[in-house]
């Protein structure tokens, strides 16, 4: 899986004990009617247990200068819990769900559905608000390394 290239978001949600968040890049789209969207998330992680008893989260899709907070957000950095939201810029939703502000996009989702798949969850979410950001380029994951896309 570690050559699966893909684009990097963080996705994050409101807890009882303050934001939380994590580095994924499970996630795609599914349908344009609704508007949804599927995420994996590993069902061990707070953030998951999080997501299904709040029911709404946001995926943030990474611009390749967010490849520092994409560090953070997988847990490189030492940073836990609500701790990681000490950086970048972070807003919040009308419901409570942290955003970033100048990620490429942010899409607000109430969970539609969960399924289980082996150690992970996935996460479908009727998408409720899009909040575009600054053009710029994705950072991309593939290999270990976080990267840019080279143009052909």
């Amino acid at each position: 899986m570690r050559r699966l290239a893909a684009g990097v978001s963080i996705i994050s949600a409101p807890s009882p004990k303050g934001p939380l968040g994590i580095t994924a890049t499970a996630v795609t789209s599914l349908t344009a009617e609704p508007p949804s969207l599927l995420c994996c998330v590993n069902k061990n992680l707070v953030v998951s247990e999080a997501i299904k008893s709040m029911g709404r989260y946001a995926v943030n899709v990474l611009g390749q200068e967010h490849c520092t907070l994409a560090r953070r957000f997988a847990g490189m950095d030492g940073a836990r819990g609500a701790e990681k939201f000490t950086a970048g810029d972070w807003e919040y939703t009308p419901d409570g769900v942290p955003r970033l502000a100048d990620s490429l996009v942010s899409l607000s989702c109430d969970v539609d559905r969960v399924v289980a798949a082996g150690t992970h969850d996935i996460l479908i979410g009727v998408i409720t608000d899009i909040r575009t950001g600054k053009q710029g380029e994705p950072l991309i994951y593939c290999d270990g390394s976080f990267s840019g896309v080279l143009a052909l």
